[in-house]
């Protein structure tokens, strides 16, 4: 017999893990709220322009998201990554920069002649981290996890190089706080990227979750609740205005970890639960602008410093034309996204309220731009990455222990998501395989030997 397994989550997440389970010979069904797969992740289309949920930035480490992208038949449409000059914005210049090496890192403006020195001891410390960190499971590292990356950052190599490198690094990817964000969350992004092409897919992320959809999976199914039942359990979800159930032997909640305890909380222990309490996110406004012309010629990011307080933290550009299947011929299309703290400040602010003060940002760095607009869409993300906080990791690692346990005991629930790893694609992608992994090994024991 079949285990059947429910996977909440239709994100990257939860395709993954519903695909492994599927696999490893399971029945697996996504349920997910939205009308369509694809999480925060999925974007829009229109008049030819297609985007994703936000300014994503993919690496050549990113194996595991690579070995998806080929295993759903979509490696000859999205790879190899496109990649992307660098720019860092400061004051009412953009500068390209290239800090994949250490040497890239000490020619940023900015960055003081004496603490370009100190920089040359980051080789050596990022050797020593490569042996203690496994980007899959970073919580063995949980001992790095008692330090800002802003009081890291500035013992080691001072305080230009936080202000010019390592924090416009983490609010333009993970709208992170460097006075709050644990130092192991900036080593593992920085490990992700170091001496390493950083880019975008020459497609969309929606094509990747398509990809991974199966028909038995249901969009549009708001789950209520998710309670023991037996062995297994129920699953209890709003789909056309009608409640239904599912049973099933085992369920993957790949939801935002906020969600975790309003759908499952009475199947949890107690460590479980403050984990889970504890959870934060960060919101994000996005502006998606669709321009008639050539601003920027080529694929590029541009990163802005945080300390300079501007509303936005990253944009990224697109030309069209070939071989661009995401934008037409003879347009641009740039994608910027506004602070965690100007978001939450305006995240009910009306469209073109939205819409005037980001374009503001684009102007500034790409003149004439904003009055080249052909149409713009305003996305709002209210849990938009987790927040890593200093402690966090040696939470997860606690989590994870639980987890283990509670699967040892024969509790077939598993969780699932980036707030597991990263605020990354390939994080999302390698949380969904471990708990697919976690739960099929369980599964088929016990109900292979009944």
């Amino acid at each position: 017999m079949r285990p059947s397994v429910v996977v909440i989550g239709g994100g990257l997440a939860g395709l993954t893990a519903a695909r492994c389970l599927r696999a490893r010979g399971c029945e697996a069904t996504v349920l997910e709220a939205a009308p369509g797969p694809g999480g925060r992740a999925a974007g829009g289309e229109h008049e030819g322009f297609c985007w994703d949920g936000g300014a994503h930035a993919v690496s050549a480490r990113d194996v595991n998201l690579a070995a998806l992208i080929a295993e759903a038949g979509l490696a000859a449409e999205l790879l190899p990554l496109r990649p992307e000059r660098l720019f860092q914005v400061s004051g009412g210049s953009s500068v390209p920069i290239d800090p994949a090496g250490t040497l890239g890192i000490a020619r940023i403006p900015g960055v003081r002649w004496r603490d370009a020195l100190r920089l040359r001891r980051l080789p050596r410390l990022l050797a020593k981290f490569e042996e203690l960190i496994d980007p899959a499971d970073p919580v063995l590292a949980a001992r790095l996890d008692d330090r800002s990356l802003a009081d890291f950052v500035r013992l080691y190599f001072g305080a230009s190089a936080l202000d010019h490198w390592a924090a416009p690094l983490m609010a333009g990817d993970a709208l992170a706080d460097p006075h709050e964000t644990s130092r192991l969350l900036f080593i593992l992004l920085h490990l992700a990227r170091h001496e390493a092409p950083v880019g975008s897919l020459r497609g969309s992320f929606r094509e990747l979750a398509s990809a991974l959809t199966e028909e038995s999976d249901r969009f549009g199914a708001s789950v209520r609740n998710v309670e023991a039942a037996g062995p297994g359990f129920r699953v209890t979800y709003e789909q056309n205005g009608a409640e239904q159930t599912k049973e099933s032997d085992g369920v993957v909640l790949a939801t935002p970890a906020e969600f975790v305890l309003p759908l499952a909380g009475a199947s949890l222990g107690c460590a479980e639960r403050r984990f889970f309490e504890a959870a934060q996110s960060v919101p994000a406004l996005v502006l998606v602008a669709a321009l008639e012309g050539d601003f920027a010629e080529k694929a590029s990011r541009f990163r802005f410093r945080p300390d300079e307080r501007r509303p936005v933290v990253s944009m990224a550009v697109e030309p069209g034309g070939a071989p661009s299947r995401l934008v037409p011929e003879g347009c641009e299309r740039a994608v910027l996204v506004a602070s965690a703290e100007w978001s939450a400040a305006h995240f009910d602010a009306p469209d073109d309220v939205v819409t005037k003060t980001l374009a503001g940002s684009l102007g500034r760095v790409l003149p004439g731009a904003p009055d080249a607009m052909r149409f713009s869409r305003v996305l709002r993300h209210r849990r938009a990455f987790p927040r890593f906080d200093v402690g966090r990791y040696r939470d997860l690692q606690r989590l994870r222990d639980v987890e283990a346990d509670q699967l040892a005991r024969g509790r077939h629930l598993v969780f699932a998501g980036d707030y597991r790893i990263a605020p990354t694609a390939e994080a999302a992608v390698v949380s969904g395989q471990r708990a697919a992994t976690q739960l099929a090994d369980k599964m088929t024991v016990k109900i292979g030997g009944r």
